[in-house]
């Protein structure tokens, strides 16, 4: 009787798990949906070359030069996949490397090393390794003349805004934030004071009153004016990246640029939704392809 019961009882949470949205409990249990979309959408055979910038095996980048055929565009993109800085590879995701280089484009997908072992400042070290690397690369592809659109989801579009908007950081490295055209971020996180609290957000970047947790925070590196070209995708029942702080990076970002931002707001959707371009020529991806043209 009691395994009966037990079992009822969760079936009953599934059920509701499945049914709400907006919750960590839907879109686990929408993962192996998401995946199964990647499997049965892999590209096939797809060129790539890997390039290492450290000891460890997280340490690497992935190149996928452009299809044959295919006109080279003037830019390059820079793609961080999603995964919470613990999961995933760029070799899990090369559907999203598919979509750029049909359209022309060098793609460049880093790893990094990751939570729980590692944190904020080992991951952002690696950002800036990485990167410094992947120009490296395109110095020796002789197009080191291109510009770079940064891109990435969820934990990987954390990355990407790091990158794009920690002016100060990209001295450092004495590199001119001009080499930027754009940035796309879907379902990313970008102000953790407003995320909801989990293991992952402390792993990352530890408590509310760490140093390191306003650090990991892109919305704390917007200037007073601000022109890089945006495309923004978020869902309104994010149950991984709360849409709140979506909405804060919204209000903050859309007081310094008055061109070139585009946001773009899924009425109900999850955090999964924001990755249905890589399987449906839905509004988002004409959308995307759109953007990509104007830039």
């Amino acid at each position: 009787m009691l395994f009966y019961f037990s079992l009822m009882i969760l079936m009953l949470i599934v059920f509701v798990g499945l049914m709400i949205r907006g919750t960590l409990l839907h879109e686990l249990l929408h993962l192996p949906v998401f995946h199964y979309r990647l499997f049965k959408n892999r590209p096939g055979s797809i060129d790539f070359y890997r390039h290492s910038y450290g000891t460890d095996t997280k340490q690497y980048f992935l190149h996928f030069p452009p299809s044959e055929n295919e006109v080279e565009k003037k830019q390059v993109v820079i793609f961080f996949h999603g995964g919470g800085w613990s999961l995933g590879s760029p070799e899990m995701f090369k559907l999203n490397a598919a979509f750029f280089t049909k359209r022309g484009y060098h793609v460049f997908m880093p790893s990094y090393r990751r939570i729980p072992f590692y944190g904020y400042p080992e991951i952002r070290a690696d950002l800036d390794a990485g990167f410094l690397e992947i120009l490296e690369v395109m110095k020796e592809l002789e197009i080191a003349n291109h510009k770079i659109i940064l891109g990435g989801t969820s934990a990987g579009g954390n990355l990407a805004a790091l990158l794009a908007y920690d002016r100060v950081k990209l001295e450092a490295l004495n590199v001119d934030p001009i080499i930027f055209s754009g940035i796309l971020l879907f379902g990313a996180a970008l102000d953790l004071s407003l995320m909801y609290p989990s293991p992952v957000r402390w792993f990352y970047a530890g408590s509310s009153a760490d140093p390191a947790f306003k650090n990991a925070s892109p919305i704390n590196y917007l200037q007073p004016e601000e022109t890089l070209p945006v495309l923004m995708v978020h869902g309104t029942k994010d149950g991984l990246v709360a849409y709140r702080s979506a909405e804060a990076f919204i209000k903050k970002i859309s007081e310094r640029q008055a061109e070139n931002l585009t946001i773009y707001i899924l009425p109900e959707g999850t955090h999964l939704d924001v990755g249905s371009w890589n399987f449906f020529d839905n509004d988002l991806r004409k959308l995307m392809v759109q953007w990509l043209a104007e830039r």
